[in-house]
């Protein structure tokens, strides 16, 4: 990785762009993501997510694939910031876990974690905890980086 990591600003996500040059892809929108927090010196990003009904499965929690996507959407915003905006992430891997059921209502708050970055992959991991810190979801990927250009 040559770029320093670039900050990431709620102002630029509102505005629709994780970072000047990135736009924030249709999917995010959709799933009403919100940039939370952003700490690129640790590489910790969090952001939270709409829960509404249309999500749901039978059972009446979020169902997996919106819960994988959650976790998705919020590793890749992550790594281009780690990358200062140089790079763009590729998913080729991702390993999602679910412990307990993301409930439909409150926002789901994911934080995601640079685990490592190389000159031509990034892995990265995120979790969804409830309110009481109870973990819900797990996500690690493997991410090819492509040039941002």
């Amino acid at each position: 990785m040559s770029a320093a990591p670039i900050q990431l600003h709620a102002r630029d996500w509102e505005a629709g762009f994780v970072a000047p040059g990135f736009p924030i892809p249709p999917i995010g929108k959709l799933l009403g993501a919100r940039l939370e927090s952003h700490d690129p010196a640790a590489g910790v990003l969090r952001v939270s997510y709409e829960t509404r009904a249309e999500y749901a499965n039978p059972a009446g929690a979020v169902m997996g694939g919106i819960v994988a996507s959650f976790l998705d959407d919020t590793m890749g915003p992550l790594i281009v910031a780690a990358t200062g905006a140089e790079k763009f992430p590729v998913t080729l891997d991702l390993h999602t876990t679910y412990f307990k059921p993301v409930p439909i209502g409150p926002r789901a708050m994911v934080e995601a974690r640079v685990d490592r970055i190389g000159a031509s992959a990034a892995f990265t991991s995120a979790e969804i905890r409830d309110a009481s810190g109870a973990l819900l979801a797990r996500a690690i990927q493997t991410a090819l980086l492509r040039p941002a250009s």
